[in-house]
């Protein structure tokens, strides 16, 4: 079963209207339910039920969908336009699994998939957090843009700074991605061999 996820991401939207304020984030998590009594059963429910990515075509244990949005307000100055205000919004929905051991699964399934299911939960974790650093970060430069001759220009440059932040996060998510797929097997094993040693001294 593999933990390393893609992360789905929605298109940038601005607008000339809008109130002022801080980057509104929501977040919410959804569960599908996985079923079986071994590992197998396990691994095979999930590549069955798991959350489909359309950039693969393929089903994975979990994953993140992340939706910037909002609006920007324009102030027009003597010869000049700068922005006025910012309203960017941020959404964030994972999908992780869940399963609740049923009569005869083992204890050695239990606490591999507690393994598996923390380590999916936390990916998914960070999947959101790069998300919320980088909607801080355009908001923070679509704030401080330098004023231009026109609305017009003003208008077209915050869509070029959003358009670049936007690249720059997917950027990271795909690298983070990367990284987690090199390190899964190390990871897993040092994640299992901690939950065995708790479990042995309960």
């Amino acid at each position: 079963m593999n933990p390393v996820v893609s992360m789905m991401a929605a298109s940038f939207l601005l607008a000339a209207v809008a109130p002022a304020g801080t980057a509104e984030v929501r977040e919410r998590t959804k569960y599908f339910t996985v079923t079986g009594t071994t590992l197998e059963e396990l691994d095979r429910d999930l590549s069955r039920k798991g959350p489909l990515m359309t950039a693969t075509g393929l089903r994975h244990p979990g994953a993140t969908e992340v939706k910037f949005d909002g609006k920007v307000t324009y102030q027009p100055l003597e010869g000049a336009c700068r922005v006025a205000g910012t309203g960017l919004n941020l959404r964030l929905v994972k999908t992780l699994p869940k399963w609740t051991a049923p009569r005869g699964a083992s204890p050695t399934t239990a606490i591999v998939w507690k393994t598996l299911s923390d380590d999916i939960a936390r990916h998914e974790a960070d999947h959101a957090r790069i998300a919320k650093a980088y909607v801080k970060k355009m908001e923070s430069a679509l704030r401080n843009l330098r004023p231009e001759a026109d609305c017009a220009a003003m208008e077209a440059r915050v869509n070029a700074v959003s358009a670049r932040y936007l690249a720059d996060h997917q950027r990271a998510q795909l690298e983070f991605d990367t990284v987690e797929g090199r390190e899964m097997n190390r990871r897993l094993k040092r994640l299992l061999a901690r939950n065995v040693r708790e479990a042995v001294a309960e």
